[in-house]
């Protein structure tokens, strides 16, 4: 759980940075970004819901709201799936563009 979410942190950190100083700024970096911290996010939450048990999905819990909001995570902003076709599509017509 710990590396995800490191990995996460640096991932989404470098796509800032890097679009940041980028003109134009790479879109496919911040949606390559979206897509796996949100899903990262989706199985560490999914993770610590197993360590909590039945108590995870009490109200009573903040890991209830925790795993609701990882789980919208998914979609705000764009759905991950429709996301990711979005990155491959830009990434295969950057490479034809250089060929």
């Amino acid at each position: 759980m710990f590396t995800k979410v490191e990995a996460s942190r640096a991932l989404s950190r470098a796509a800032m940075a890097y679009n940041a100083t980028a003109q134009p700024p790479a879109l496919e970096y911040a949606i390559a970004a979206k897509v796996y911290c949100t899903q990262a996010c989706l199985e560490v939450t999914d993770t610590a819901l197993q360590l909590f048990g039945g108590l995870g999905l009490t109200r009573d819990c903040p890991m209830e709201k925790l795993y609701r909001d990882a789980r919208a995570s998914l979609i705000e902003d764009g759905v991950n799936d429709v996301l990711a076709l979005v990155g491959a599509r830009r990434l295969l017509s950057a490479t034809q563009h250089v060929q």
